[in-house]
C-alpha cells in the first residue's frame, strides 16, 4: 500500500494511471482528496492464489492475512465513507481509455466493506467486456490493476469538464457538465446534466447550453473550467477531469487525456445565396439543420418524383419542389402554366373516377410492401466489411437503386394517402359538420408500424426484468445484466437485428438505431421504471376508435350521408396506417443500409489515403464516393471545402422563408366536382400535416398555446430534446418538448407522458404516433423549445392544445 502523497504513488507501473495522475496532481498542489493505493503487486499476489482467474473466482477468493491487515489499517486511518476506484496500469492512455470498464464502489465504510470492494475492483479486470476491449486495442494479456482508496467528498454538485469540446472539436472552449449530488450519476448516464460552455482562458462569460437544474452557477462553472485548464497544462495536452464541490470548496477527483476528440471545426467558406423565384419556406421538419452533400444530392431526386406524382393524380400543380438556399433546405410549389391547366383538369377527373389513390394504396398493401421487405432483408444480409472491393461497389449501387425506388414509392403514397384522408376529413367536418378532431378519433389505433418497435421493446423489458431480479433498473445494472445473462443478451441482439435498420434522421450521416445500443438500454430502463398509471386519462387508441366509429354509425343511422361516410371511412382506414408504415420501408431502412455501406467504403478510402476520416464520405455525393473508390480519385480537398461550406451554413441560418407569400388560391367553383374534391382533399391533408404555426410566444402568461394533436391531459416535468442525438436525456414520465418528430421517434414514446412540438399538425408524424400511444399532444406552438426548459412542471392538454406552466 502506498499513500497518495508518497512520491512512489507517481509510479504508474505500480499504482496505475488514475492513481499516478492524482498523485502527480496532489504533488502539484491541486485539491485532491486524501487517500492511498493498493498496488498492482497486491493484485498479482491475490490472483496467483486463484489459479485460472475469472471475474467470479477473483471476487470470491478471500484476502490473505497480510493484505487483510493492510485493509484494516487503511479503514481505520482514513475518514469514511470511502470511494474505492480501480486504477489500471494501462488505463487512460493515449490509445485507449478503458473508461467505465473497471469498477468503482462508493460509500464504503469499515474493513469488511473495503475488503469486498477491493476484490470487486480486481475482479473487474477479468470481465468479458474488458478482455474484448483490450483484444480490440491490440493487447494480448490481462493487465494488472491497482486500487485507489480515497476519502469521499460529500458532494453538493459534481461532474466533468473537457478542455476541448468533445462534440465539436472546438479548442477555444471548455465544456463543463454538472449535476447535483454525486458525479457517478452523470458518468453512468442516470441523469441529464447542466452543460456549460466556457470560453478558454476566461475570455468570456459561461453559457448554460443545456439543462436548467441549478447544479452550479456561472461563476462556479468558470472556476471549474479554470481548474480543468490548469490540470491540462500539467498533463501536457487536452484533458478531461472529474470534479466535485462541497462546503464551498472544489475538489479534483480524476484527470485523464482526451483520447477520442472530434476533429477541429472547418474554416467557414461562404455559400452563395440565390433563391429562385417564388415563395420558399424552410423545411424544418425533414431538415432542421443543413443537410450534408450526400443526403442533399439524394433528396434532389424528390423534385422529379413529385412532378410525376402531381401528374398521376391530376393535381393542379406542376410539382412541389425542394431547394437548397445558403446551405439550408426550403420547399415550395411549382405552378402549372395556363396552357397546361386544361389537360391537367382532364387527368384529375380521370384519376378521381378510377380512384387512382385507392389503387396506389392497394398496390402498396398487397405487393409493394412485401417486395420492399424482401429486398431490404436481402441487402441487409451481407456484411459490407466482408465484401471484396468489386462486390462492395455493386452492393452500394444496389442500395442506391433501392433508395431511388423508395423515393418514388414514398411520394406516390404521400399523394394517394393525402387524397384518401382528405376526402374523409372534408366529408366529416364540412358535410357532416362534426368537430375538426373527429376524423382523427375515427382513425387512431390503426398505425401499427408506429407501435411495433415499442411493443417488441416491452417484450425485451420482460426478459430484462428477469435478468435484473430485485436490482433497480439503472443503466449500469442493465449493462451488467447484458454481459451476464445469456437469455437477455440473446433477446437484446434479436431486437437490434429486427429494429436496428432504422435511420433516426433523414440525414444519412447520422447513426441508425442499431448503432445506438446505449439508447436501447436507456429506453429499457425507462420502460422498467415507468409507472403503469402515467397520470393521464383515456383508453387504448384501438378501443377508443371502435367506440367512436360505432357512435358515428349510430348518429348517421337512416340518413342518406351514411353510405358515403362508410365508403370514405373504409378508404381512410386503408390509407391512415400507410402514412407511417411506408416511411420505414421506403425511407428509413434504405437510409440505414446506405449509411452502413458508405461507411465501409469510406474506411477503405481512408486506408488508401483518399479521405482523412470515414465520416467525411457524407460530404461527397454517392457518385463521387463511388468514383473515388473505383477510379482512385483523391477527394480530400473537395471534402475540406464542403466542410467549410457546411460550417458557414450552420453559422448563418437562413430566414424562415424567401419571397412573397402567395395569396389564397383561385376559386375552384367552376371546375368539375372531381377536381374540387381532389384538390380540396389534398390541401386539407397538407394543412393538417404541417399545421398552422402561430407567432412565437413569450411565455410570460404561464401558458404556451398550440393546436390539439392527441387528446388527454398530463402533468409532468419538461424534457427539451432538440434532435435524435439527445434521446438519452429522456426519462420515464417526461413531457417531451421538441421541434418536431419523425416516425423513428416512436421508440421513445412509451417512456414519455406527453408531447409538445414547435411545428406540425394533426396529421404530422408526431400527432399520429401520439394518438397510437394515447399520449396527450400539443403541436405547432411556434417556440415551445425556447420557452420551456428541462425540469419545469407543466400540464399538457391535448384537447385544447395548451401547456400550463406550473413550476419554473
Amino acid at each position: 500500500m502506498v499513500a497518495l502523497n508518497d512520491p512512489k504513488a507517481m509510479d504508474r507501473g505500480e499504482v496505475g494511471a488514475k492513481a499516478a495522475v492524482l498523485a502527480r496532481m496532489k504533488d502539484a498542489g491541486f485539491p485532491v482528496p486524501d487517500g492511498c493505493v493498493f498496488t498492482a503487486r497486491a493484485m498479482l499476489r491475490h490472483v496467483a492464489a486463484v489459479g485460472t482467474p475469472t471475474s467470479d473466482s477473483v471476487a470470491a477468493r478471500a484476502l490473505d492475512a497480510e493484505i487483510r491487515a493492510v485493509v484494516e489499517e487503511v479503514a481505520g486511518r482514513l475518514s469514511g465513507p470511502l470511494a474505492v476506484r480501480s486504477s489500471g496500469i494501462d488505463e487512460d492512455g493515449d490509445n485507449a481509455s478503458h473508461a467505465g470498464q473497471y469498477s468503482t464502489i462508493l460509500d464504503v465504510e469499515g474493513a469488511d466493506a473495503l475488503d469486498e470492494a477491493l476484490r470487486a475492483c480486481w475482479a473487474s479486470a477479468f470481465t468479458d467486456v474488458v478482455r474484448s476491449y483490450r483484444a480490440g486495442a491490440g493487447a494480448e494479456d490481462d493487465a494488472p490493476l491497482a486500487v485507489l482508496v480515497q476519502e469521499m467528498v460529500p458532494a453538493e454538485s459534481a461532474g466533468v469538464a473537457f478542455t476541448v469540446n468533445p462534440v465539436t472539436g472546438a479548442r477555444d472552449e471548455v465544456l463543463v457538465s454538472a449535476v447535483k449530488g454525486l458525479g457517478e450519476q452523470l458518468v453512468s448516464g442516470e441523469v441529464s446534466p447542466d452543460d456549460w460552455t466556457v470560453p478558454a482562458g476566461g475570455a468570456g462569460a459561461p453559457v448554460n447550453t443545456a439543462g436548467r437544474h441549478g447544479a452550479v452557477t456561472a461563476e462556479q462553472a468558470a472556476e471549474i473550467a479554470a481548474l480543468a485548464e490548469r490540470v491540462a497544462e500539467v498533463m501536457g495536452g487536452p484533458t478531461d477531469i472529474e470534479w466535485a464541490r462541497a462546503h464551498g470548496n472544489l475538489f479534483l477527483l480524476q484527470a485523464r487525456p482526451i483520447t477520442a476528440m472530434a476533429e477541429a471545426p472547418a474554416t467557414a467558406v461562404p455559400v452563395d445565396i440565390d433563391p429562385p423565384r417564388g415563395f420558399w419556406a424552410k423545411d424544418s421538419t425533414h431538415a432542421p439543420l443543413p443537410l450534408l452533400p450526400m443526403t442533399r444530392d439524394l433528396l434532389d431526386y424528390n423534385n422529379a418524383v413529385l412532378r410525376d406524382v402531381c401528374a398521376e393524380f391530376g393535381l393542379l400543380l406542376k410539382g412541389m419542389a425542394f431547394e437548397t438556399i445558403g446551405g439550408w433546405r426550403y420547399m415550395g410549389t411549382v405552378p402549372l402554366s395556363p396552357a397546361e391547366v386544361p389537360a391537367r383538369i382532364g387527368a384529375c377527373v380521370e384519376a378521381s373516377r378510377s380512384d387512382r389513390a385507392a389503387q396506389a394504396i392497394d398496390e402498396w398493401l398487397h405487393s409493394d410492401r412485401a417486395r420492399f421487405a424482401e429486398r431490404i432483408a436481402a441487402l441487409g444480409k451481407p456484411e459490407p466489411a466482408a465484401l471484396p472491393d468489386a462486390e462492395l461497389a455493386t452492393h452500394v449501387r444496389d442500395v442506391l437503386a433501392l433508395h431511388r425506388e423508395g423515393t418514388e414509392v414514398h411520394f406516390r403514397l404521400l399523394g394517394a394517402v393525402s387524397i384518401a384522408l382528405g376526402r374523409f376529413g372534408l366529408h366529416v367536418t364540412n358535410v357532416l359538420g362534426w368537430e375538426q378532431s373527429k376524423p382523427f378519433e375515427l382513425l387512431a389505433g390503426l398505425s401499427t408500424e408506429s407501435t411495433g418497435p415499442a411493443l417488441a421493446l416491452a417484450e425485451l423489458a420482460t426478459t430484462a426484468a428477469k435478468a435484473l431480479g430485485s436490482t433497480a433498473p439503472t443503466l449500469t445494472a442493465l449493462s451488467a445484466a447484458l454481459e451476464q445473462d445469456e437469455r437477455f443478451a440473446s433477446d437484446f441482439e434479436r431486437y437490434r437485428a429486427a429494429y436496428g435498420c432504422r435511420a433516426l434522421q433523414y440525414e444519412v450521416a447520422q447513426p441508425a438505431l442499431g448503432e445506438r445500443p446505449e439508447l436501447i438500454l436507456s429506453l429499457l430502463r425507462d420502460q422498467l421504471a415507468q409507472n403503469t398509471d402515467k397520470g393521464q386519462a383515456g383508453e387504448p387508441a384501438a378501443e377508443a376508435r371502435l367506440r367512436a366509429v360505432a357512435a358515428a354509425h349510430e348518429a348517421l343511422a337512416g340518413r342518406p350521408e351514411q353510405a358515403r361516410f362508410a365508403e370514405l371511412l373504409t378508404g381512410a382506414e386503408h390509407a391512415y396506417p400507410v402514412r407511417e408504415d411506408n416511411e420505414y420501408w421506403t425511407v428509413s431502412a434504405p437510409n440505414a443500409l446506405l449509411r452502413w455501406a458508405m461507411l465501409e467504403l469510406a474506411g477503405r478510402l481512408v486506408d488508401r489515403g483518399r479521405l482523412d476520416r470515414p465520416e467525411h464520405v457524407f460530404f461527397l455525393t454517392a457518385s463521387e464516393a463511388l468514383d473515388a473508390f473505383t477510379e482512385g480519385a483523391d477527394r480530400r480537398e473537395l471534402v475540406t471545402r464542403r466542410r467549410g461550406e457546411h460550417r458557414w451554413a450552420l453559422e448563418n441560418p437562413g430566414p424562415d422563408s424567401y419571397g412573397e407569400r402567395p395569396g389564397p388560391p383561385p376559386s375552384m367553383d367552376q371546375l368539375p366536382a372531381e377536381v374540387r374534391e381532389t384538390m380540396g382533399a389534398f390541401q386539407w391533408t397538407l394543412m393538417h400535416m404541417a399545421g398552422a404555426a402561430p407567432a412565437p410566444q413569450q411565455g410570460d402568461s404561464g401558458r404556451v398555446t398550440g393546436v390539439p394533436g392527441s387528446a388527454g391531459r398530463y402533468t409532468g416535468p419538461v424534457r427539451v430534446v432538440l434532435s435524435e442525438s439527445e434521446f438519452d436525456k429522456i426519462r420515464a414520465g417526461d413531457v417531451l418538448v421538441c421541434p418536431i418528430t419523425s416516425p423513428v421517434w416512436s421508440v421513445v414514446f412509451p417512456s414519455i407522458g406527453a408531447l409538445v412540438t414547435d411545428t406540425g399538425g394533426a396529421l404530422s408524424h408526431a400527432a399520429i404516433i401520439a394518438r397510437e400511444y394515447g399520449i396527450p399532444a400539443t403541436l405547432a406552438t411556434g417556440n415551445a423549445t425556447e420557452i420551456l426548459a428541462d425540469g419545469m412542471l407543466v400540464t399538457v392538454d391535448g384537447v385544447t392544445g395548451t401547456v400550463e406552466i406550473l413550476e419554473k
